[in-house]
């Protein structure tokens, strides 16, 4: 017998007072507060007061401004439309009076809140702004401001204002070289404007800037302009261009290289390293000149960043810093040197002639792709000279090993050794090379047996695990390429849902679960291994059925859960609706395709009720909102075992 599983969601039901629903409300006479939007059309009814006798009549005081009145039955209105620039909050009272007209009940205060609407135009506080700028100030830095205001509710959309630029002009290269945040109105340069301006050019500029009421995010935002003029001032606050310094320099230190000037005379400058280093060897005196301290060598490094700073007499920044960057140039003071005390090759033995056996990368600590750093290789000695010299050649320039002359054989001699000259146009190094001769690759891996049965899984067996080891062999020499052995499913896992890995020194095979198995998608594999080599097979030799096993794969079924297409289903109703009224539909699938049945659980006050096929959920009682404005159940879905 199947057992039947289940799932829980949770439906939350919201029940409303029914306000605006058929227009009108009434209660017991009790404080309350109204919310309206001002411009409504006039005799908009509020709401209907209920007094019990001797009460016949009520009476309306307070902030009415002869807009809001009471009829004997209770029935609050207003006859015309409200203004919250007028009056933002209504004080009014009402009180409950018999047929002598003394009070019997109240008076409740009763606060009617003017909503805002946007209907009010935001406005510049001047017809035109004229400001100025400095060539290359900070970017982001405001140098003026633009300011409006808006008569609406600050604390709503229809008040907060949105500023932009609109029209720039010129505009060079359609490239913006001012922003404008357009929550403040403060205006700076763009980071292109810092880069850019430059009073020769441009001496002038003219922004068109709109500000939008509402957050500049709604298509019936009001909106206004106002223009700009920016005056572009001259600033000889420079980046010198960068400096080239010769290495290991044997003049007297220090060395005057460039200098920087702040437009004002009394400026203090100073540097700052952008890296922390153990000795940084640049200096600054007051006048903006900047010296090199002491010799500098490439090698320890190639390239120095540091800022020149200028403040002023309180030692505030007077701009950006500026960045000076220093390449120290090259001489040939370094030889070069081999990638290790002995390279190693490795070269078949039925290699042809030509064939690349290898690269030798020597390196040069001199400044690359210069004439200090280009290398020369060159074959000075081969050992054994056996069965005859020059079995080798490197490329000049790119060490590049290549078989000269004819094919080698291991029987005869196993490896060779050679010494390499490596030469710049100042300094030779010996590297020393080791060309092992290897057996060539003519054994193709066999299984130990070509079929290893039947195997039965489950779907959930955990990714990871092993659920066969298989085992071939090749006769090839030991521990290379053309003995290594590399395992594939060539067939019945379409999926991806196996793979198999090899142990390096065994050549076993452990296949294993790499992705989670399924029933429902396939519950029968005939799974085909095949076993090859890294290294090509030569000519003439190929794989056969030998490299080739299988086994058969069953997956069996693991009954899953029902799943709902949500976790939490909601539904707001009105608590005044009538019995076997909608409120909602769920949803649940089953992963095995069976049906589905729901029921309710935590329904503790029978209001609700579910069809059990479809999930649509119904009122089947009376909803009272004062009992329970919240109302929570859980739905089950139950899975149907076939008959």
């Amino acid at each position: 017998m199947q057992t039947q599983l289940h799932c829980l969601c949770v439906l939350i039901l919201y029940l409303t007072t029914g306000y605006g629903q058929e227009g009108r409300f009434s209660g017991p006479l009790k404080p309350m507060t109204f919310s309206i939007f001002e411009g409504q059309e006039s005799s908009q009814i509020i709401f209907q007061f209920k007094a019990n006798p001797p009460a016949v009549n009520f009476k309306l005081t307070g902030e009415t401004d002869d807009i809001f009145q009471i009829q004997p039955d209770g029935l609050l209105y207003h006859n015309r439309a409200l203004d919250r620039e007028t009056r933002a909050v209504h004080q009014l009272q009402v009180a409950a009076l018999d047929a002598h007209g003394a009070t019997v009940e109240g008076p409740v205060p009763i606060i009617i809140e003017v909503k805002d609407i946007n209907d009010n135009r935001p406005v510049f506080l001047q017809p035109k702004y004229e400001g100025s700028v400095r060539q290359n100030s900070r970017p982001g830095k405001p140098f003026m401001y633009v300011n409006a205001t808006d008569l609406d509710d600050p604390s709503t959309p229809n008040g907060q204002l949105f500023y932009q630029i609109v029209i720039q002009l010129p505009k060079v290269n359609n490239v913006m070289y001012f922003q404008i945040n357009n929550k403040t109105g403060a205006i700076s340069l763009t980071r292109e404007g810092s880069l850019e301006l430059d009073p020769v050019k441009n001496p002038s500029y003219n922004l068109v800037v709109s500000v939008k009421d509402m957050g500049g995010q709604n298509e019936n935002s009001f909106s206004v302009s106002t223009s700009v003029d920016i005056i572009v001032k001259e600033n000889i606050w420079k980046a010198p261009e960068p400096l080239e310094i010769v290495e290991n320099s044997t003049d007297p230190h220090p060395i005057k290289v460039t200098q920087v000037r702040w437009n004002e005379l009394d400026a203090q400058y100073s540097l700052v390293e952008k890296e922390k280093l153990p000795r940084f060897p640049f200096s600054i005196n007051q006048e903006g000149d900047i010296y090199v301290t002491q010799p500098l060598d490439r090698e320890e490094k190639d390239s120095y960043t540091f800022y020149a700073v200028a403040k002023d007499e309180h030692g505030k920044p007077l701009a950006l810093p500026l960045q000076i960057h220093v390449k120290v140039k090259d001489i040939n003071d370094n030889p070069p040197t081999c990638p290790s005390s002995l390279t190693v090759f490795e070269v078949q033995e039925n290699e042809r002639i030509g064939s690349n056996i290898g690269t030798l990368t020597a390196h040069d600590m001199d400044e690359e792709n210069s004439v200090n750093s280009i290398l020369v290789y060159k074959i000075a000695e081969q050992t054994p000279r056996f069965p005859e010299e020059g079995l080798f050649l490197v490329q000049t320039y790119s060490g590049i090993f290549q078989l000269a002359k004819h094919s080698l054989r291991k029987q005869d001699t196993p490896k060779y050794h050679l010494v390499v000259n490596v030469s710049d146009k100042d300094f030779t190094t010996h590297c020393h090379v080791q060309i092992n001769v290897i057996d060539i690759n003519d054994q193709i891996p066999i299984f130990e047996k070509s079929d290893y049965g039947n195997l039965t899984l489950s779907e959930d067996t955990a990714v990871g695990s092993v659920i066969l080891t298989i085992q071939a062999t090749d006769a090839d020499e030991p521990n290379t390429g053309s003995s290594k052995i590399l395992y594939r499913i060539t067939e019945g896992d379409s999926e991806g849902c196996l793979g198999i890995e090899t142990d390096p020194q065994t050549n076993a095979g452990y296949v294993m679960v790499k992705k989670p198995l399924d029933f429902e998608t396939a519950a029968l594999h005939n799974i085909v291994l095949h076993a090859e080599n890294p290294e090509p097979l030569v000519p003439g030799v190929k794989y056969n059925a030998s490299s080739f096993a299988t086994f058969t794969l069953t997956i069996t079924d693991v009954n899953e859960a029902p799943q709902f297409t949500q976790h939490v289903f909601q539904a707001q109703v009105s608590e005044d609706v009538a019995i076997d009224t909608k409120v909602g539909n769920v949803t649940a699938k089953d992963p095995e395709g069976l049906d589905i049945s729901y029921s309710l659980r935590g329904n503790k006050r029978s209001w609700l009720k579910i069809d059990p096929v479809t999930g649509e959920i119904f009122t089947m009682a009376p909803l009272d909102r004062e009992a329970e404005s919240l109302y929570r159940v859980q739905v089950v879905a139950t899975e149907v075992a076939p008959d």
